[in-house]
């Protein structure tokens, strides 16, 4: 597997699956795959058994407040705010990676007086991921 750097990341939304544009300001990002996994033992097992059932993709997103950004996160804020849904890209090459439909769930501001405007977004996944290639 090819090292990838950091620096590399791309974060991109739309809000008719046909223009993207970068969400701007970032400077930390993660993305999360979960599976629930189900407790399916039955008597006469030693071990547990287990079968998945929904799998679910959460997305974290840090960095500086940009209020010009109107394309990325005010994007994001208007979408919490009137419950809509964007498509959403995590290219971690700057290319390829993965692309899902999501529903924000946390727009924070933090401000302090010897620092700048500080910015933390959660977005949940909504419905199936696919890759970006």
């Amino acid at each position: 597997m090819a090292e990838m750097k950091g620096t590399d990341l791309k974060v991109k939304v739309s809000t008719d699956n046909i223009t993207f544009y970068d969400v701007l300001g970032l400077k930390d990002a993660s993305m999360s795959f979960k599976g629930d996994n189900q407790d399916i033992t039955t008597f006469g097992k030693d071990y547990v058994v287990r079968q998945q059932a929904l799998k679910d993709v959460t997305y974290s997103l840090s960095g500086f407040l940009d209020t010009e950004d109107f394309t990325g996160q005010n994007a994001i804020r208007e979408a919490l705010v009137n419950d809509t849904i964007l498509y959403f890209q995590y290219l971690a090459d700057g290319a390829t990676g993965y692309q899902q439909v999501v529903k924000p769930s946390t727009f924070d501001v933090s401000d302090s007086v010897d620092g700048v405007s500080e910015v933390s977004i959660e977005l949940e996944g909504h419905d199936t991921i696919t890759e970006v290639t």
